[in-house]
């Protein structure tokens, strides 16, 4: 915090400044008595005041220390500590700026405490600042719905979207839209209202056309491999017919008996020794 004396000396010396700029000292110089003095500018601080004979003398800010704008002060501003996390690291002509963690926010602007940020997906974090009055702001948080009451929040896209209206295309609605969800239609309940006979008559025409296709790819192959084989020169055999694969009538049999009696007894007369044959 700002020491109370320090900010009489800040405006004491404004005024003097305001005087000498009036006198005719210029800007970045100062008046101090009769003499017309320079001001330091931001990193350093008066070593030596003018005189008469000599400008002032400016010495750089030692080590945990800055100066951020012209001045006559005899020293720098001490760097602030931070209790949790640095954003910035202080700099001869920069004050330190400090952080919370992860899911934490500043309490004032120089993140003296941290609190736990409690706003939820959906929503969005309102800040309001309020000044101390030496030179403290405070702030405080507020959790507000991120969309209106008809849109939820796309974490992916980080925008509002519209809730889809069921009614408005004719269908029934499942569950209703929230803060990060849109609504959800019931698309099965339009099915079963047709009597499922659409899914039937759908799955009907599917079969009819796989066993089309089927047929067709097959018939396509037993003619591609009809021609590969007669195209390589080999005739088409066909296998000799059994006995059995014909059937004859009851006289077609009994002669075919005959005839085969007759021809045995032919052939045992041709087979009885010569040296038996009689002659008459």
């Amino acid at each position: 915090m700002f020491p109370l004396k320090r900010w009489l000396a800040v405006i004491h010396v404004l005024s003097i400044w305001t005087i000498g700029y009036a006198r005719g000292c210029g800007d970045l110089r100062i008046l101090i008595g009769k003499q017309c003095c320079d001001l330091c500018p931001p990193g350093e601080y008066v070593k030596e005041f003018c005189t008469e004979h000599k400008q002032t003398v400016c010495s750089p800010c030692e080590r945990g220390s800055f100066s951020n704008e012209y001045t006559m002060f005899d020293r720098c501003q001490e760097c602030q500590s931070c209790k949790h996390e640095y954003l910035e690291k202080c700099t001869p002509t920069t004050n330190a700026k400090c952080s919370c963690p992860s899911g934490f926010l500043c309490s004032d602007n120089v993140c003296s405490t941290c609190e736990e940020k409690k706003c939820f997906a959906g929503e969005r974090l309102n800040r309001t600042a309020v000044s101390t009055g030496v030179g403290l702001i405070r702030y405080s948080y507020q959790c507000e719905p991120a969309c209106p009451g008809n849109a939820y929040f796309d974490a992916k896209e980080e925008i509002c979207k519209p809730w889809t209206q069921c009614s408005a295309i004719g269908l029934a609605e499942l569950f209703p839209g929230n803060k990060t969800h849109n609504s959800v239609c019931d698309l099965h309940a339009v099915i079963h209202s047709n009597g499922g006979n659409s899914s039937h008559e759908i799955l009907s025409i599917g079969f009819v056309l796989l066993s089309l296709s089927l047929l067709v790819f097959l018939s396509s192959a037993c003619a591609k491999n009809l021609r590969n084989y007669k195209a390589n020169g080999n005739p088409i055999l066909v296998a000799p017919a059994n006995d059995s694969d014909f059937h004859l009538s009851k006289e077609e049999c009994g002669l075919q008996l005959r005839i085969q009696d007759e021809y045995k007894d032919s052939n045992s007369y041709g087979k009885l020794p010569l040296g038996k044959v009689t002659t008459h």
